[in-house]
């Protein structure tokens, strides 16, 4: 049996046999043409700190509305997870929950006269091993489920229509919320309102739940890192997608956030054109990867999700490269002030599986073209190599001998 170990090797004695081409964009093509000047990281870059004043300053109404919305949505989140957990009860015949469930509640008082219910007919099931018993309890048990998972969707929809009906939040919600602000430019806006942002603002109230800081240049001097997790099999989600078989990744730098999450990138073949399953099939094999499912088609990427809305210094692309920028070995390359978050997934060429489980740095590189032709880094984010090299080995090796078998019993294959 082959050593787990020695996939990247053998990977990459295979990757002359793929063609690159179709992972390579004209913008990264024009930007590998260029010489790139580096980085000076110590300073925050030109325009940085005005940028985020204004932040600062647009997000206080966002957040006010935000803060608004939460305080209506908490009550159905708190019942969300309660059908939840009620689910799983019933899941596992799990009475245990019984004294817990609230009979003037329609659906907690049924569930309670479903578990009585169940719990006779399976004593009478033991008393006299007749079968149609345990198939009224199956009937039933489905029944209670249905009328659960109805009562969960109706809690969903009445959350959208509440997050429907707050309205358009101005500069958006994902440009404020989780954002570190400057404490100054939110008491400038708040002046003598009363609320939960302006009232956290207030610094003897810095222990509230938004986080401040007192000048933008300090923002610049918050980082966070965050090694590598260490990856799980493949299952199904609480949403019933499904979930795990991945490795992430974080760090941050003020309210630039960067994650990197490596996983199969899993598609259904009936939503693909003939090009991008050729594509696949080819990444496969050039990895030396089998699957025979007929539905669903999987090869190994990166989930890449950056805050960056807006350009912090001027930047007109991003790149996400291995190595110094001066030698980078670029995976993507896109526009920046797009308006929303980068949440993009590349599929990973045979050399760039090779760097990755080889524990080689991933980074973020900010680019701003030059009236001469070059291009300059204003700016970059790296990700810690820490567990990057015994997380994706590890899930390499998952990806290539035990998932797809638990793919097809995840996800049968459908008779036709």
């Amino acid at each position: 049996m082959n050593d787990p170990c020695d996939r990247p090797r053998q990977i990459l004695g295979k990757a002359k046999q793929l063609r690159r081409s179709w992972l390579l964009t004209a913008a990264l093509a024009a930007l590998l043409a260029k010489p790139l000047m580096g980085i000076a990281q110590d300073t925050p870059p030109d325009g940085f700190a005005d940028l985020e004043l204004e932040r600062s300053r647009l997000c206080v109404p966002v957040l006010v509305q935000l803060d608004a919305l939460n305080l209506r949505l908490q009550p159905l989140g708190f019942r969300t997870e309660r059908l939840r957990r009620i689910a799983a009860a019933i899941a596992i015949e799990d009475r245990t929950l019984m004294d817990s469930l609230n009979a003037s509640d329609s659906t907690e008082a049924a569930v309670r006269d479903w578990f009585i219910s169940d719990g006779r007919l399976a004593r009478s099931f033991l008393e006299t091993n007749q079968q149609s018993l345990q198939q009224q309890r199956a009937v039933d048990r489905e029944r209670i489920k249905g009328t659960v998972q109805a009562t969960l969707e109706g809690v969903q929809v009445e959350a959208q229509d509440l997050i429907e009906g707050a309205g358009d939040f101005g500069v958006g919600d994902r440009a404020c919320e989780g954002a570190v602000l400057v404490r100054s430019a939110v008491l400038e806006v708040c002046g003598s309102e009363q609320n939960l942002i302006c009232d956290a603002a207030k610094p003897a109230n810095s222990d509230g739940a938004y986080r401040f800081v007192e000048s933008p240049e300090d923002l610049w001097d918050m980082q966070e890192f965050r090694p590598w997790t260490s990856p799980e099999p493949l299952q199904v989600g609480p949403d019933g997608q499904l979930d795990g078989a991945s490795t992430v990744t974080f760090a941050r730098q003020g309210n630039l956030a960067l994650s990197v999450a490596f996983r199969p990138l899993i598609r259904q073949r009936s939503d693909m054109t003939p090009e991008e399953i050729q594509n696949f099939e080819t990444l496969l094999d050039s990895i030396g990867f089998e699957l025979d499912h007929p539905e669903l088609i999987y090869a190994p990427a990166l989930a890449i999700r950056a805050t960056l809305p807006e350009p912090l210094a001027g930047e007109d692309s991003y790149i996400i490269h291995f190595g110094d920028i001066e030698t980078a070995d670029i995976i993507w390359g896109g526009a920046s002030g797009t308006g929303a978050p980068i949440e993009i997934s590349v599929l990973l060429t045979p050399i760039h599986i090779v760097k990755l489980t080889q524990g080689e740095p991933l980074q973020l590189t900010a680019i701003r073209s030059l009236d001469d032709g070059n291009s300059e880094a204003l700016f970059g984010l790296g990700l810690t190599p820490v567990n990057q090299t015994s997380a994706t080995q590890s899930l390499l090796a998952y990806m290539a001998t035990q998932m797809p078998e638990d793919l097809k019993l995840l996800v049968p294959p459908r008779d036709y």
